[in-house]
């Protein structure tokens, strides 16, 4: 027997955010003497994050943020479909660091789709003008006569 699951397209022009801490990606000695006090904690994203959206959050911007708010010794990276978080705790983000970060991924994720939207923008007016031009061409082209 098969099983066919419908899913529909993830948007990628809907906000990119964090649905959630990827629990079974944690450090296994979690909470135990050996444990780590800090780790990495990989935060799975809503859908897969475009190239400008990870370059944002790679930048100095970013880092300049976190810096601001107290948590220059975080560091944000991408992996596939995942935030990793490192260099942090369950007990940081659960204090405000979480918040943080999900403020930091909705203006990378604004700001990337402004740049977005204007680069459309501006490749419409090219077209419109590419348009303009060839139509002139056409209409010069048509009024020459050879009789």
């Amino acid at each position: 027997m098969t099983t066919t699951i419908h899913t529909s397209p993830v948007r990628t022009d809907a906000a990119l955010t964090l649905s959630g801490v990827l629990a079974s990606a944690l450090p296994h000695d979690l909470h135990t003497a050996q444990g780590p006090t800090r780790y990495t904690v990989p935060a799975v994203f809503s859908r897969r994050p475009q190239p400008r959206e990870i370059d944002l959050l790679r930048g100095s911007g970013v880092r300049q943020e976190l810096a601001d708010a107290g948590y220059s010794h975080i560091d944000l990276s991408v992996s596939d479909r995942r935030l990793l978080i490192g260099n942090t705790n369950l007990a940081e983000l659960k204090s405000g660091l979480a918040h943080l970060v999900g403020n930091i991924l909705a203006g990378v994720s604004s700001q990337a789709s402004k740049e977005r939207q204007d680069r459309t923008e501006e490749l419409d007016a090219l077209g419109m003008v590419e348009e303009q031009r060839l139509e002139f061409l056409r209409q010069a082209a048509s009024e020459i006569h050879f009789d």
